[in-house]
């Protein structure tokens, strides 16, 4: 007993002359530092001091410094930080219960110039690598510091002469962008966290996209349960689209192990201009979430380590099962605009033919091969990008734009986007569109707009196109012929319902219209309905006053219009057909149509120089037009009669027994008396007449431009034409 409370004694006595011993450094503190140092992959750590409560088995480090932007490209300071039950995982992994931080700020001063020489460069157009990251020495000056450290020596020199200054401000506006970035935050808790060890460096020399990726990789070993931050604020500064100050009261995420972060978000996102004449006052958020974030998936689309032999697979790889927002308002100047919700499931990026991020850096790596041959470059990565992501579903709801004093207000209640990427859409669907104007006293309603089976061109064949026209006088027929059938855009389906629109001119609606195409070759449809009903407008409305005058006059206040066709093409054979081309309009009359041209295929556009001599060989086959009587033919009869001072029935008999007299300009009997008698039973009684182009065999354009205009029997015997009525 008393040799042990000797050494007692004699413990706390040495403690007490000896501060050094009584501070020093417990394991668990030890091991707190060396997991700082790690995770700072290189930057110098300060800590002010440290304590270890054996009760709590937590550590507490203050004043912690992490880099130093004289030096460093970040540089981070908490006022403490405290690590509960720090200790050592399974694979050398750093692990705690708990992470708590308070009072913290990162700052970033993103100097591309410095830092990114090989991106400088590029920006500036000369040719040097990208692909190698060169930081400054160890305590270089800064680029201002040596800036003004400069100036200074030349102080005494004299003022710039005006070539002098010129050449500075040419320098200046020439220079690589630097953009300081500064994030401030009351509290940081991270729950349950591993931590593995930090990947050794590769070695030099190397793609810095492929360190980029294999930290990444590394990443995707960090687990936590639960992460958040409060009372966030951001500021920017030499941002040139104008620097910003954004604040959130929470960003938080759970449950974040093997590459994947099961759900994720922010709470209460401000952010506003720095510049008080921005357009743009602010930009408001509620919240966004995110459900089930795959950063693994990510990588394996992305690094091109992951394409075998080089060539990706095309496999989708989903990366955010579920990413929404929640009320979003843009206020500007004099309007704001705002969504209720917008919501995205199932976004993924795939294994595109090529990886993206190499093919682009090694273009980049010689920025005057794309200035000589930018075809190539944009040929190259341009298709390969389009294709990397797409989306299964967007959903918006409540999108709406204001102007000042409500002047204009237009909105949509729902949006709806499904199987969208590079090759296309599914479907595109907007409901309940309404759009005002107080100024002009006009509303727009439109309950329905859709589009369907959307086909998104060839990027390649457009590109080869323009380049084979760069090439020569005009593209080559292959280019063309290619641009043509993979190039375009088609939409498989379009619809429109119940559209209206008020004015002080009057009262237009529509029923329905439709839109449905078939038969692709390539992207080019080969066959196209169409159909509208119900269109309803105004007679008022039509530009011609004579046609209003007689219009209203006949008693006709408002037009009601349906109507639709159908149009097909055989590629190869070159038969254009117009079918069923229909017109009705309410009380007055319904007309028909067909037509059918040939020589017309698409082989026309191998040859691109005889295209316009090879399209006078293509021939009108048949042709033909109706006209139905729904009462408008008695009641214009009726109205000319009555400007004349005539009985309506005498004057219709009078024009049908002076058709001979009429159509004496034909100088053929014949042919009169073919017109004659179907012209004046009509006439007589209005049901129906028919004009019928039906020569005995095709009828070249370049033959029809032959026939002298001058004396229309000689086209009509051509063509055949004749007249039938109410059969």
């Amino acid at each position: 007993m008393r040799t042990s409370a000797s050494l007692g004694v004699a413990f706390a006595f040495a403690a007490f002359t000896c501060p050094s011993l009584a501070q020093a450094e417990t394991p668990r503190e030890t091991l707190v530092r060396q997991w700082l140092t790690s995770a700072s992959f290189g930057l110098p750590v300060t800590v002010g001091a440290s304590t270890f409560d054996p009760a709590t088995q937590t550590v507490v480090l203050s004043d912690v410094s992490i880099g130093d932007l004289e030096d460093d490209l970040v540089a981070v300071h908490f006022d403490e930080v405290s690590v509960e039950d720090p200790r050592m995982a399974p694979g050398e992994a750093f692990a705690a219960h708990a992470v708590r931080a308070s009072n913290y700020t990162v700052d970033i001063h993103f100097d591309v110039g410095k830092w990114f020489p090989g991106l400088a460069a590029v920006e500036s157009g000369a040719s040097k690598e990208l692909d190698k990251v060169t930081p400054p020495a160890s305590k270089q000056k800064p680029v201002k510091k040596m800036q003004e450290s400069q100036n200074a020596d030349k102080a005494d020199d004299g003022e710039a002469t005006a070539p002098e200054t010129d050449a500075k401000v040419a320098e200046e506006s020439s220079k690589p962008p630097v953009v300081d970035y500064a994030l401030s935050g009351e509290t940081l808790l991270i729950e349950r966290l591993v931590f593995p060890q930090p990947p050794k460096n590769l070695p030099s020399g190397r793609p810095i996209y492929e360190s980029i990726f294999r930290y990444a990789e590394w990443m995707n070993g960090i687990r936590a349960d639960w992460a958040e931050m409060n009372s966030i604020q951001v500021e920017t500064t030499g941002m040139k689209e104008g620097d910003t100050i954004t604040t959130y009261s929470l960003s938080y995420l759970s449950g974040m192990h093997d590459g994947r972060v099961e759900r994720a978000g922010v709470n209460s996102v401000e952010q506003k201009p720095k510049d008080e004449t921005s357009p743009l006052k602010a930009m408001t958020i509620d919240s966004t979430y995110v459900i089930g974030a795959d950063f693994g998936k990510a990588l394996e689309a992305l690094d091109p380590a992951k394409y075998v032999g080089g060539v990706g697979d095309g496999k989708a790889r989903t990366v955010y099962s579920q990413y929404g927002i929640n009320n979003l308002v843009l206020t500007f100047d004099g309007a704001t605009a705002s969504i209720g919700n917008i919501e995205a499931n199932n976004i993924y990026l795939r294994q595109t033919e090529r990886p993206v991020v190499k093919l682009i850096v090694e273009a980049l790596a010689d920025p005057k091969q794309i200035e000589a041959d930018p075809f190539s470059f944009i040929s190259n990565v341009l298709p390969n990008y389009t294709q990397l992501m797409g989306v299964d579903l967007i959903r918006a709801s409540k999108l709406e734009v204001k102007t000042a004093g409500d002047s204009f207000e237009l909105a949509v209640n729902s949006f709806d986007g499904n199987d969208i990427n590079g090759n296309g859409i599914g479907a595109f669907t907007l409901r309940d569109i309404t759009a005002a104007s107080k100024d002009a006293s006009t509303k727009v309603g439109l309950s329905l707009l859709t589009l369907q089976d959307i086909r998104f061109g060839s990027l390649a064949a457009l590109m080869e196109l323009g380049k084979s026209a760069s090439e020569g006088d005009q593209p080559s027929g292959k280019a063309m012929r290619e641009a043509i059938v993979n190039g375009g855009t088609s939409f498989g389906f379009v619809e429109l319902s119940t559209l209206s629109v008020e004015s002080p001119l009057g009262s237009v609606g529509l029923d329905s219209m439709a839109l449905t195409s078939g038969s692709y070759l390539g992207t080019l449809a080969q066959r196209g309905d169409f159909t509208f009903t119900s269109l309803s407008l105004p007679v008022a409305l039509l530009s011609d006053e004579a046609v209003v005058s007689e219009l209203t006059g006949m008693g006709y206040e408002t037009l009601d219009l349906s109507g639709g066709l159908t149009v097909s093409w055989d590629a190869d054979k070159g038969d254009l057909h117009l079918e069923d081309l229909t017109l009705k309009a309410a009380d007055m009359g319904v007309i028909s149509s067909d037509f059918h041209l040939s020589g017309l295929p698409l082989s026309l556009l191998e040859k691109p120089a005889e295209i316009e001599a090879r399209m006078k060989d293509a021939a009108l086959v048949s042709a033909s037009i109706t006209y139905g009587n729904g009462g408008i033919v008695e009641k214009a009869f009726e109205a000319q009669a009555k400007k004349l001072d005539q009985d309506g029935d005498k004057f219709r008999e009078n024009t049908a027994s002076a058709l001979p007299l009429m159509l004496n300009f034909l100088e053929d009997p014949k042919l009169q008396a073919k017109f004659e008698k179907p012209i004046s039973d009509f006439i007589r009684d209005p049901k129906s007449i028919t004009l019928s182009v039906a020569p005995e065999k095709p009828v070249p354009f370049a033959e029809l431009e032959k026939v002298n205009t001058d004396k229309p029997n000689d086209l009509i015997r051509v063509l055949n034409v004749g007249v039938t009525a109410n059969e």
